[in-house]
């Protein structure tokens, strides 16, 4: 069972963290990720996934101001390659997830950058490949075209292209240095790329040999038929927000047997799911943390939030009106989703009214229930309670491991580990403890 720390601040999936009395506050303080890489390695984990957006979070009607002002999901975003730099530099077995974009990085500079982070992390570095084709993305990149989704996934396909032939164009023995004969390098192992593709011209080689894994590796987060394609034809690890174990469990196995219709073996590609563990004692207080939490998600944010789910602006809406009346009222302006069956069109908004089929939700209690965890499983209980839940989705195999989204940021990765930790070790799920310094395709056994 793997598992992972999501570091997204001053919200994560859990849109009050920053809020939280025992969350830090201070996101620019190096010290702060220092201590969360060191509580992570500590505690068992084998990755801190450093998700990221090319710029601040925005909402409907490019509304960022409400994300701003009240703490939103990422209304502090670092560069991820440095980031990742300072965490790796205090730990020597904990892996590292750098999220980075192939729709506004060349593939230069993207495989010269994770090749560095590979080398001076000693070989703990995977890339999580993003297409990035969001409107909000482009605020910042307007000299680049505007991709849709499958154009952004055809210049994602031929950057890996790239990247792949740039860490190869350095043999493993290439690198001599041989002081008596006066060669540094054997250039007949070092070879230009020539790449001449549809979107980029490269020569190469790349200026530095490819890391102690040869290459990093590739992750992904893609959910669509074109996004599963890209899973099983590129990467090893697939991030999954669902949920249900059942849509976990589609979703594995799906792009499982797409990867092994390519010629791969399925059993070598993983899929890690987000979940919110919220531990207590006992587990009247876990649930009473649980209802906490939700009194520190501020109603404007939740709203805005949903309104972007939605496709419609609720903004002005009075909170307290019925979900049904939002669904109305948008369609009677749009032909778009909300204007479909209900809201029928949403399964998230489903799985919410299912339960309680006799309440009448208000917008600010579906818009709270969103912004609380995103879609992300909440497993409520003690920690006896939440590793069976955990175990549950393993050996039911609807994944491989978890990403572990705090509600406090960052003491929930060391709640998680003094508590659950040991019950998941104790019952042969988790590796134990190792100074042992493995690369991550060990670590992973790729």
């Amino acid at each position: 069972m793997f598992l992972a720390g999501y570091i997204l601040v001053p919200g994560s999936h859990y849109a009050g963290m920053w809020r939280h009395p025992y969350s830090e506050t201070d996101f620019c303080d190096p010290d702060l990720f220092k201590d969360t890489a060191v509580t992570l390695e500590r505690g068992g984990f084998d990755l801190a996934f450093i998700p990221e957006s090319l710029s601040v979070t925005t909402g409907l009607n490019d509304d960022y101001e409400t994300f701003l002002k009240h703490g939103a999901v990422g209304a502090i975003r670092h560069d991820p390659n440095l980031l990742v730099s300072l965490m790796a530099s205090v730990t020597r077995t904990l892996g590292f997830t750098v999220t980075l974009s192939t729709t506004y990085m060349e593939p230069y500079h993207l495989a010269r950058t994770l090749s560095t982070l590979d080398h001076f992390s000693r070989g703990r570095i995977s890339w999580n490949v993003v297409t990035s084709a969001g409107p909000s993305n482009g605020h910042n990149f307007g000299h680049f075209p505007k991709l849709v989704s499958p154009e952004a996934y055809d210049r994602a396909e031929e950057t890996l292209e790239v990247c792949r032939q740039l860490w190869r164009s350095w043999e493993p023995d290439a690198l001599i240095a041989d002081k008596a004969a006066g060669l540094y390098a054997d250039t007949g192992k070092i070879r230009p790329i020539d790449h001449r593709g549809t979107r980029f011209t490269l020569r190469g080689p790349l200026s530095l040999p490819a890391g102690p894994d040869g290459e990093p590796i590739l992750m992904s987060v893609g959910v669509s038929q074109r996004g599963r394609d890209f899973s099983a034809k590129w990467v090893d690890v697939v991030f999954a927000i669902q949920a249900d174990a059942e849509g976990m469990s589609e979703l594995r196995s799906d792009v499982r047997r797409r990867a092994a219709e390519l010629g791969r073996d399925p059993e070598k590609l993983f899929l890690l799911t987000a979940v919110q563990p919220i531990i207590g004692e006992t587990e009247a207080i876990a649930k009473a943390r649980a209802e906490y939490l939700d009194e520190l998600i501020h109603p404007d944010v939740a709203i805005a939030f949903l309104s972007g789910m939605l496709g419609i602006d609720a903004t002005g809406c009075d909170p307290d009106t019925p979900i049904e009346e939002v669904l109305e009222l948008a369609a009677g302006k749009s032909s778009g989703k909300a204007a479909v069956d209900g809201g029928a069109a949403f399964p998230w908004l489903d799985r919410i009214r299912e339960e309680d089929r006799n309440r009448s939700w208000s917008l600010k209690e579906i818009a709270v229930r969103m912004a609380r965890s995103t879609s992300t499983p909440r497993l409520v209980g003690t920690p006896e309670q939440v590793a069976d839940q955990l175990e549950a989705y393993f050996l039911a195999g609807a994944c491989d491991g978890f990403v572990i989204t705090p509600t406090h940021f960052p003491g929930s990765f060391d709640e998680f580990s003094r508590s659950v930790v040991p019950i998941l070790r104790k019952r042969g799920h988790v590796r134990g403890a190792t100074q042992e310094p493995l690369t991550l395709r060990q670590r992973l056994g790729l």
